[in-house]
C-alpha cells in the first residue's frame, strides 16, 4: 500500500461555486483532484475544504478540520503578489474584521486601515516550483499552531489554483528546522542543505518568553 497523501475532492454546485475537500489517505494519489456530485462531504481523513466563488478565483474561505491545528487562534489571510518574481504572499491577521479563514485581496485589505505590522505571520513562495521562500509568525503568536494553519491555508489555496505543490530547497533557519521536525508525518522532511540567520527582528522580541525565540532541543 503507498503512503498516505493529501488528495482532493472538488464539490461543484449547480449556480458554477465549488468546494475543494482536501483529504489525507490512500484512496488516489497524493495531490489528485476528483469530480464528487454536489454536495460536499467530510470523509475520514479529512483536511479542511477551500471555498471557491467562480472557475479561475482564488477562494474566498479555506476551514480546516478540528484536529489540523488544534487551539491556533482565529486567522484570516490576505494573498498579493510578493513583488519578487513570480512569488505569492499570504499574510495572516488575527482581528474579527473577517470570519476565519477568509482570503481577500489587498484592496479589502488596505481599506479596513490595519497595519501590515499588525499581522501575525506570513508565508512566501513560488507558485511554479511551491518552494517556500519564508515562513515567519510573530513572537508572541509562536507555539500557538499558527504556523501549521497558515501552511494548510496556504495549501488550500495552492490547490485551488493549480499551483505546484508546497515544498523547501533546504535552507532554514534553525527555528524553521526546529518546526518542521515537528509537523505531520505525511509532510516533506528534507535534509537540511544551507543554514539561514534568524528572521526575528531584535525589536519584536521585548516580553516575549524566550521558549517563544528559541527552538526546543532536538
Amino acid at each position: 500500500m503507498s503512503d498516505p497523501g493529501v488528495w482532493y475532492a472538488r464539490h461543484t454546485a449547480p449556480d458554477g461555486a465549488a468546494v475543494l475537500v482536501g483529504v489525507l489517505g490512500t484512496q488516489f494519489p497524493a495531490d489528485a483532484v476528483v469530480e464528487l456530485p454536489w454536495p460536499p462531504a467530510h470523509p475520514e481523513g479529512w483536511q479542511g475544504e477551500a471555498h471557491v466563488p467562480a472557475p479561475g478565483l482564488p477562494p474566498s474561505r479555506v476551514t480546516l478540520a478540528p484536529d489540523v491545528a488544534p487551539g491556533a487562534p482565529h486567522l484570516w489571510t490576505v494573498l498579493l503578489p510578493a513583488g519578487d518574481g513570480d512569488q505569492v504572499d499570504l499574510v495572516t491577521f488575527s482581528t474579527r474584521d473577517f470570519g476565519d479563514g477568509a482570503v481577500v485581496g489587498r484592496a479589502d485589505f488596505e481599506a479596513l486601515g490595519i497595519a501590515w505590522s499588525n499581522q501575525v505571520g506570513a508565508l512566501r513562495w513560488s507558485p511554479s516550483t511551491g518552494v517556500v521562500a519564508q515562513l515567519y509568525v510573530a513572537p508572541r503568536f509562536r507555539r500557538l499552531g499558527v504556523a501549521v494553519k497558515l501552511f494548510c491555508l496556504a495549501a488550500g489555496i495552492r490547490a485551488v489554483l493549480g499551483w505546484a505543490p508546497l515544498t523547501t530547497d533546504g535552507r532554514f533557519t534553525d527555528l524553521g528546522e526546529a518546526w518542521l521536525r515537528g509537523t505531520p508525518a505525511y509532510w516533506q522532511r528534507p535534509v537540511r542543505r544551507a543554514w539561514l540567520p534568524p528572521m526575528t527582528p531584535p525589536g519584536d522580541t521585548v516580553g516575549v518568553p524566550e521558549r517563544n525565540l528559541v527552538p526546543d532541543p532536538a
